[in-house]
């Protein structure tokens, strides 16, 4: 019976090609229960098995099992360890004084301070060096360095000031040349290099001699067109300080243990290639390694970032040894991750792989009975070939197309999930322009439009209504009540507005209509039959809405930065960092990358107290406090969000049947027992 159904739901097949499928399978496939899973995929991309830029799913499932991070998102959706066992955060702040006396007096007056004051500012020591006094704190983020400066304010300590230099030739041997000759090289405490061609200067003392002394410098240069502009004025440098200690005993697949010089190769190879790597930029804020004790990841940063922690979450970590003697091919962007595959240190290493098949084997624990031992990844198999192979049960997993979703659903044999949500859709509203600039109108738009209905049409259900900005399922992520459908309130919250219908039906205010346009961008035939769903659902209220196609570039570049829209249907992906400044706070609505043009008190005290938030435990408050308000000014129109809907057999995955969670997070974890590991965070 029930092969008959999965036979009648896929395409008709002859028997004939039952027969060669069949046939094929018992060839070079083990049956589900010798000890391997088969997975299927349709995907007609060659895998490039490039952690860092996967291009597509089996790219993606084979980096999760064959590579490790130092931190990863455990099953409850909060940050576990996977190759670090903790993780702590401390800070250094330095202040810098007219002269060496000065530094120590303060230095004397912080040591006199008693313990108890220095536990209440989380103080751990205090030391003169030279004029600069060096201050530690047993945590980052705090307002101890503020509270520090005023009780040293008495010696003076001098402010630091960024400058920054860009130029149209390699900027590091001008800036060589010049510390080497300049009179004022000494109130230089730092250098940081933004690529070859710029860099930023933290200087503390005589800045304004120093200032002089390098614009005349580069005025002399002229062909290297410089620019200078001081960014910033601080009066203390601050360095958030991570320590990371690793698990004993983790080695690579060769059998080389995995060391913190491994993860300083591995991020310094990140930042070099152009691959578009979540948490890149925040990569980019670090200052310094110390890669001294092989057992512990030591780093520094050169801005207070609460969300640094994340860029190490998910990012997979390779051998030093591997990256050097692949550094010709890296930058020639050959493959050398099919070529000389990495020894990674996941629960699989790569044991063979073709142009038809890619298969990983089980290392380091024995097959434990129903976990298979193996992972054969079947590459470029036609649709009908893997429903069938699934119906006779020598699929274990694949990736269903839309119409295959809602059989497999009524299906007892088989679970259906989608992966977490990478992505989400929304309606940006420019809150500068009449009469979207009302924050009723906004509302009123919203309630307007079915959301369960286009997860229905557009996602066959697999997706959920999405209300807030962060992902799903993530320790932070509050839950938000969906708001309703209703666009009869809505109709009758404009007539009490003063709006009314005319005789062509459209709402009209003081002699003009009620019109929207709204922008979608130009060759996704989807996304244009959602702006036209969300068209005619405001158009159910008498409004007149004109959607807009328009190429990405100058949606992006030219429309939404030059604050030239109405609304804008807009596909975002959803970052693990909870940092939201740059995207709500009011400093951006000008220039920045806050296009709805939002302007909130509240709401910028909190997204600046988020953005400095080290603490995962203390997120969630944030965040909820951020969601509230953000539902409140309604800058946005949240849509719905969903990810790739996978299918697995129950005899294929056992532990995978028995899990309660509702979202497929990858082949790692749902290989794993069912029950989840401990959390680790920071003691």
């Amino acid at each position: 019976m029930l092969k008959s159904r999965w036979v009648i739901f896929g395409i008709p097949l002859s028997l004939a090609l039952l027969t060669v499928w069949s046939a094929d399978q018992s060839a070079k496939s083990q049956r589900l229960r010798g000890g391997n899973l088969v997975v299927a995929s349709a995907e007609g991309l060659e895998p490039t098995l490039n952690p860092y830029q996967p291009l597509s799913e089996v790219d993606r499932q084979v980096a999760t099992l064959t590579h490790a991070p130092l931190l990863r998102i455990g099953k409850d959706g909060r940050l576990e360890g996977a190759l670090a066992q903790s993780w702590t955060w401390a800070q250094q702040t330095s202040f810098w004084f007219a002269n060496d006396t000065y530094a120590q007096q303060a230095a004397k007056k912080l040591r006199s301070l008693g313990p108890v004051a220095w536990a209440r500012l989380h103080l751990s020591s205090a030391e003169a060096m030279g004029n600069e006094l060096l201050v530690r704190f047993s945590d980052a983020g705090s307002a101890g360095g503020s509270a520090v400066h005023q009780a040293i304010a008495e010696y003076g300590p001098l402010p630091v000031e960024t400058i920054r230099v860009e130029m149209n030739e390699p900027a590091w041997s001008h800036h060589e040349y010049f510390v080497q000759h300049a009179v004022e090289k000494a109130q230089v405490k730092e250098v940081w290099f933004d690529g070859p061609q710029a860099y930023e200067l933290r200087v503390s003392g005589e800045s304004l001699r120093f200032f002089e002394e390098l614009a005349l410098y580069y005025q002399n240069l002229p062909a290297l067109g410089a620019k200078m502009r001081i960014v910033a004025k601080t009066p203390m440098l601050e360095r958030p300080l991570l320590e990371m200690p690793l698990k004993p005993g983790v080695t690579f697949h060769d059998g080389s243990p995995v060391t913190s010089a491994d993860v300083e190769r591995t991020v310094k190879l990140v930042l070099a290639q152009p691959w578009p790597v979540p948490g890149r930029d925040i990569l980019r804020m670090i200052h310094l390694w110390d890669s001294s004790d092989p057992t512990r990841v030591r780093v520094s940063f050169r801005e207070t970032y609460g969300p640094a922690l994340t860029a190490f979450v998910g990012l997979p970590i390779l051998p030093a040894k591997w990256i050097e003697r692949q550094g010709n091919e890296l930058a020639a962007v050959r493959k050398p991750f099919l070529t000389d595959a990495p020894p990674g240190a996941g629960p699989f290493k790569l044991a063979r792989v073709t142009d038809k098949q890619l298969f990983l084997q089980r290392v380091g624990t024995p097959h434990g009975g129903e976990e298979p031992a193996g992972i054969e990844f079947r590459l470029g198999q036609s649709a009908s070939n893997i429903r069938l192979g699934f119906a006779m049960k020598r699929v274990g997993l694949f990736w269903p197309d839309s119409s295959s979703i809602k059989s497999m659903v009524e299906d007892p044999e088989v679970a259906v999930r989608s992966s977490s949500p990478r992505n989400r859709l929304q309606v940006m509203w420019n809150c500068r322009k009449a009469p979207l600039n009302d924050v009723r109108i906004r509302a009123i738009l919203g309630q307007a439009v079915d959301r369960k209905a286009m997860v229905d049409d557009f996602l066959q259900g697999q997706g959920e209504i999405c209300e807030g900005i962060f992902q799903p399922g993530l320790w932070y992520t509050p839950e938000l009540p969906a708001v309703a459908y209703d666009p009869l309130r809505g109709r009758q919250a404009l007539y009490e507005m003063g709006w009314s219908k005319n005789a062509e039906g459209k709402v009209v205010k003081d002699g003009k209509v009620f019109t929207i346009e709204l922008l979608t961008v130009a060759g996704s035939p989807e996304r244009s039959r959602l702006a036209q769903r969300l068209a005619d659902s405001w158009a159910a209220l008498g409004i007149d809405t004109q959607v807009v196609e328009v190429p990405w570039q100058e949606l992006i570049g030219q429309r939404l930065q030059g604050r030239r829209f109405d609304a804008a249907l807009l596909g975002l992906d959803f970052e693990l960092a909870w940092d939201q400044w740059p995207y709500w706070h009011s400093s951006q609505a000008a220039r920045g990358l806050n296009f709805s043009g939002v302007s909130d008190a509240g709401l910028d005290t909190l997204l600046s107290a988020l953005r400095s938030e080290f603490e995962p435990a203390r997120v969630p408050a944030l965040a909820q406090a951020v969601e509230e308000r953000l539902l409140e000014l309604k800058p946005f129109l949240p849509l719905f969000a969903g990810g790739n809907p996978v299918a697995v057999r129950r005899d294929a995955l056992p532990s995978f049947q028995r899990e309660q969670a509702a979202l497929f997070q990858d082949l790692r974890q749902s290989m794993e027992s069912n029950t989840p590991a401990p959390a680790t965070t920071a003691p």
